[in-house]
This record gives structure tokens, C-alpha cells and sequence, in this order.
């Protein structure tokens, strides 16, 4: 490497006032590394998604002036992060750009092949990747074809690696909170215990990516709990495990974790539970964790879509999980989703009185995304499935789901959501 220090920027576009978790994950597991934290400078940068400007997050490049640049990319944020990478290759030709992310790994090559700006695509997890990739520039060690996990562009031709095997030991990646990378902050702090997810739902990116969970150490998550938990500026933070219930023994190790860090009734928000499997033994774990609210489904009352989509619904457990929580005290959120294969209008609206009748604090009703990676984008002939094929993936019909449904099924939900949840005493939305 060269004896300046060579300059990395990791940026993203998140929601407001948010830090990236991915990013600081491949910044600390950079750094480990004694020759790039002697002699690179990596600097994370992050931006509003809904307030945000590209030629805001330009002007920072330009001033920073790096010598390669790292894209964090999701569906919602993908059309910006094309603008950027556009406008940088104009002024900076030459730095070469890597994006990553749910919304480019599954089809990295594609994105490569479409935009003449990206360099790199990550297929998908990122840390080790990266690393290979600073080494590579920097070092000269190793060449693009050899690093697993990747596509590049070579010349006119974009070359696609064979992808890359999980890191199975987790404690591998520091922790950013603990190395220092990003400090905790009030009610955007973000920890996670495990990757992966025991389910496959046929909309979710996180099921469809591996088979199998891997956990980091419980020592390493007292850590990492004890430092957010141990500052009283901090009110509340998140897990962003994708079942917080994951399993009796689990739940109880977690639970017990945060009960014995707790010395300023610091709550948990809006995690993720799996609502079937809450019982008592379930919700006084919660309790003991400190959790506040919780998100979770139905996503549809209806059963034969659930099937459909890879899911499993009991209506009654379902109810009986809520019920539990609320009674316990912990606010409980229920998401929807309209365009469902499987359902149609008048399912929606059932779905829409079975979450009412529910009485949660909250209803969150969103637009099917088809996204990448997911059994939906990659078999869309088995549903009947249109959709948009750039960012963010709108669902525009399916077999049993037209579109002038879809939009009425829309105009429907957001309406009747709106008002059940501005009806609702300000305490239970969690505001």
C-alpha cells in the first residue's frame, strides 16, 4: 500500500437520523485487519432517504475525495444510488464503485450489465468481501477473478464470480458498537444475536438467502448489550433478529441479558416475534427484556395465501399471541401487505377487519415489493406475477390479484388504516 493513507467511503441512504448496521459491520471487520487500519481511512457516511439529495451526498464525495467508493443498496434507495454512481464516474472516472446490499447481491451481474457506473456488485454478505476488495486495490493482492463473491466489470464484459460461503463463526465480524466504529444513540440503535431465518415466506429476502442460522457468541451480545444499556442517554434501541422468539432457550438467554444490563428501564422496540408461538412462558421473557413493541404479521388473514406464499397462519394462535402481549403491556404492531398471490380485493378488506378486530396499537399497511432473491421474483410464473422489474418493485398484479383491484385494494387500506390508527390514543402508537 502506499504510504498516504488511501481514503474508503461507505455510504448509504437510510430513514432519518438512522446509521447503517451493514456498513459498520464492514468497516469494523476492515480495520481488524492491521495493514488497512495502518494505512486506509474508512469514513461512513449516511443520509436521509426521504430528505436527503443526491447532489448533497456528491458534494461530501467530492470533498472527501476517495479512492473507492462502497454503496449500500435497497430497494427504496436504489434509484438514488444509481443517480450518485452516475455523477461520480462523471467527475471521478477512475475511483472504482462497489454497491452491495439486498437489492443488488441476488443480481449483481444484472445491475453491472445495466449501469456502465458500478464496478463491483457484492453477491452477499459483505464484510470478508470487502476486505479482499481493499486488499485487492490497495495492496495488490490477489486479482478481481479470484475473489469468491463478487461480479465485476471487465472491459465491456461483466464477470461473474462463484459466490461466496457464509462466514460460520460470526464473533469473526467486531462488533462496530464495541471497536467504536458507530455510538449508540437513542431509539436508533440496532443489535443483532444471529443471521438468517427459520422461514421462507415468498416476499422476504432474509428467508430465501441460507439455509440455516448462525449466532453470535452470547458473550459477545452482553457486551454490546451492557455498552448500549449502560448509558442513560439511551432510552430505547432495537434487534433486528429476524425472530426475537426464536426458540424457548434462545429467548430466555437474550431475555436474561438485558433484564441483568437494565439499570435505567431502557425498553426494547419494535422487534419481530413470531405470533403463533407467544405463550405465557413467552411473554414473561419479553417482560423481562423490556420490550415495549412489537412488530409482526399477519401480512394476510387469509390462509390459503399464507400457504401460497410459504407461510404458516393460525388465526386463532395468532389472536391468542396478541391478546398475551397486550395484556403484558407490550404494544403489539400488525403488518399487512395488499397484492398477495392468493388474495384479492374483498380478502383484503377480511384481512384488513381481521387486524382491527385485533384491537393492536398499531396497523402498518404496505404494497407487495417483489424483491430480489426472493421465490417471487425468481418464479414469477407459478403466481401469475407482474411486477416492475427496477427499484422498488411494485407488484402490479397476479393471478388472482388484478391490478385495478390492487389499486383499489390500496386506496382501501391506507384510508381505513390511517384513521384506525389516528383514532388511537397517542401512547399505544408507540409516538
Amino acid at each position: 500500500m502506499p504510504n498516504s493513507k488511501s481514503r474508503i467511503l461507505l455510504l448509504s441512504f437510510n430513514a432519518a437520523g438512522h446509521d447503517s448496521l451493514a456498513l459498520g459491520y464492514i468497516k469494523a471487520f476492515a480495520l481488524k485487519e492491521p495493514t488497512v487500519c495502518r494505512r486506509t481511512q474508512i469514513e461512513i457516511l449516511s443520509f436521509s432517504n426521504e430528505e436527503g439529495d443526491v447532489r448533497q451526498a456528491l458534494y461530501y464525495i467530492t470533498e472527501y475525495k476517495p479512492h473507492l467508493l462502497g454503496l449500500s443498496c435497497y430497494c427504496w434507495s436504489m434509484e438514488k444510488i444509481l443517480e450518485l454512481a452516475r455523477s461520480v464516474k462523471q467527475i471521478m472516472p477512475d475511483v472504482p464503485i462497489v454497491v452491495g446490499g439486498p437489492e443488488v447481491g441476488p443480481v449483481a451481474d444484472q445491475y453491472l450489465e445495466k449501469n456502465q457506473a458500478l464496478d463491483v456488485g457484492v453477491h452477499d454478505e459483505g464484510e470478508a468481501v470487502f476486505l479482499d476488495l481493499i486488499k485487492c486495490y490497495f495492496a495488490r493482492k490477489g486479482r478481481l477473478e479470484d475473489i469468491t463473491g463478487i461480479s465485476f466489470r471487465k472491459g465491456q464484459e461483466v464477470v461473474r464470480n462463484k459466490d461466496r460461503p457464509p462466514i460460520k463463526d460470526l464473533d469473526e465480524i467486531p462488533s462496530p458498537y464495541l471497536t467504536g466504529v458507530l455510538t449508540p444513540r437513542d431509539g436508533v440503535t440496532y443489535l443483532q444475536s444471529f443471521r438468517g431465518c427459520p422461514f421462507r415466506c415468498g416476499f422476504c429476502y432474509e428467508g430465501g438467502r441460507h439455509k440455516g442460522l448462525r449466532f453470535f457468541s452470547y458473550e459477545r451480545v452482553k457486551a454490546e448489550v451492557e455498552l448500549v444499556m449502560g448509558d442513560p442517554g439511551i432510552r430505547s434501541f432495537h434487534f433486528v433478529d429476524s425472530v426475537f422468539n426464536l426458540n424457548p432457550k434462545h429467548l430466555r438467554k437474550i431475555a436474561s441479558i438485558l433484564r441483568d444490563a437494565n439499570r435505567y428501564d431502557t425498553r426494547l422496540r419494535t422487534i419481530e416475534v413470531f405470533t403463533e408461538q407467544v405463550d405465557e412462558e413467552t411473554v414473561n421473557y419479553l417482560v423481562q427484556a423490556g420490550v415495549q413493541s412489537v412488530e409482526t404479521g399477519p401480512q394476510t388473514a387469509i390462509p390459503e395465501t399464507q400457504k401460497r406464499i410459504g407461510r404458516y397462519f393460525d388465526p386463532e394462535k395468532f389472536a391468542r399471541g396478541v391478546r398475551l402481549m397486550q395484556e403484558a403491556g407490550i404494544e403489539v404492531w400488525c403488518d399487512l401487505i395488499v397484492g398477495l398471490p392468493g388474495d384479492n380485493f374483498f380478502r383484503c378488506v377480511a384481512s384488513v377487519a381481521y387486524a382491527m378486530g385485533l384491537k393492536p396499537s398499531r396497523i402498518v399497511m404496505s404494497i407487495l415489493h417483489v424483491l430480489p432473491g426472493t421465490s417471487l421474483f425468481q418464479e414469477p410464473g407459478r403466481f401469475g406475477l407482474a411486477f416492475d422489474r427496477n427499484p422498488p418493485h411494485y407488484v402490479v398484479g397476479n393471478d388472482t390479484f388484478p391490478f385495478e383491484q390492487i389499486y383499489e385494494a390500496v386506496l382501501f387500506s391506507s384510508s381505513a388504516t390511517r384513521e384506525y390508527n389516528a383514532a388511537l390514543p397517542e401512547k399505544r402508537t408507540g409516538n
